[in-house]
């Protein structure tokens, strides 16, 4: 089975799961949590990929970590994975479920990349602006792409905005090869 079908299966459970009990905020703060710490924790990253370490001791620190910060429905769920020995798809199934959780909260993930870091007040302005023309509520996640020169690339959803100077000087440079401009 593919990767992303295995993560979305593990996913789909546990979003319902967490739906029917009315634990979905609790569950998406501690997954949250879980990523965050996987993200700033290299050791913790590298005990969780061994696949030589078994998964009952994975899940044991796991829970010596956050048995008093997470949901009991979350360190259940935790436990299945592990005792599935499906730790190798943990980092998309917590993706899986962000996307089913923003999903259903009406909310979308807007990834903007620029040349410089954005003000704040811009960044304010353009998340109301592309609010306004999506109708939805916005995630936006910045970052910086020196390559790009200037302008912006936006990717909401299967669409991309590409206003970056890199791709303008791009297509100018193709337009004035083909017209012989540059021989």
């Amino acid at each position: 089975m593919k990767r992303q079908t295995v993560a979305r299966r593990y996913a789909e459970a546990f979003f319902a799961l967490s739906l029917e009990q009315g634990l979905l905020e609790q569950v998406t703060g501690d997954l949250e949590l879980l990523r965050k710490t996987l993200e700033d924790n290299r050791e913790l990253t590298l005990l969780v990929d061994n696949q030589r370490i078994p998964g009952d001791q994975k899940y044991r620190v796991l829970l010596e970590l956050f048995e008093k910060r997470m949901e009991n429905l979350t360190l259940n769920f935790l436990g299945v994975i592990f005792s599935k020995r499906r730790e190798y798809y943990l980092k998309q199934i917590i993706a899986e479920f962000f996307q089913k959780a923003d999903q259903h909260q009406g909310i979308m993930e807007v990834e903007i990349r620029t040349a410089v870091e954005l003000g704040t007040e811009t960044a304010q302005l353009l998340q109301l602006r592309l609010a306004r023309s999506t109708g939805k509520k916005l995630r936006l996640k910045f970052q910086v792409q020196p390559e790009l020169l200037g302008g912006a690339l936006i990717k909401m959803g299967d669409k991309v905005i590409d206003g970056s100077v890199a791709t303008k000087l791009k297509r100018l440079q193709q337009k004035l090869g083909s017209q012989g401009a540059l021989s």
